[in-house]
């Protein structure tokens, strides 16, 4: 009786670990992150190309250390999100603190690309210039990507016996 539940018990847990076990084996072989049992996180997908990063604007927002203290960090990345939500686009908001200065200033970043820096007061105008930056990098990673797989056949199998 008890070999017998023993048995069952076993064959039950060899049915669970096996197939995250074979596909860890395939990751390893692959190095593909989608098959990674249990660890697939956005930044390995977008790492590997598998995903693009929805967070390629980076706004930086310099804040003068003599600046008068009007309104906090929370409420800057609140305001700069909630523009970039509106217009369908995801931004990161980076503070930095500037010695010895008096403004507060919003740079956008997007690939290559500074837009900017605009006075907090005029910080909407380069809003919608991120945005549209940001959908002309993206088309432009999309056809080189395109342009590089007709080229090379680069595919899954490829990959796979790389």
């Amino acid at each position: 009786m008890f070999k017998r539940d023993t048995l069952i018990i076993l064959l039950i847990a060899v049915f669970l670990v096996t197939p995250a076990l074979l596909a860890l084996a395939m990751y390893v072989v692959t190095k593909n992150p989608s098959l990674r049992p249990l660890g697939i996180t956005l930044e390995r997908l977008v790492e590997a190309g598998l995903m693009e990063d929805r967070s390629l604007i980076v706004v930086q927002v310099d804040i003068g250390s003599k600046a008068p203290a009007v309104h906090t960090r929370d409420d800057y990345a609140t305001a700069i999100e909630t523009a970039f939500a509106r217009l369908d686009a995801e931004a990161r908001v980076r503070f930095r603190t500037v010695p010895e200065d008096r403004s507060v200033s919003v740079t956008y970043l997007v690939g290559e690309s500074r837009i900017g820096p605009f006075p907090m007061s005029r910080a909407a105008e380069g809003v919608l210039a991120a945005v549209q930056a940001e959908r002309l990098l993206v088309r432009q990673r999309r056809t080189t990507a395109e342009a590089d797989e007709r080229r090379t056949g680069d595919g899954f199998w490829h990959r796979l016996f790389d």
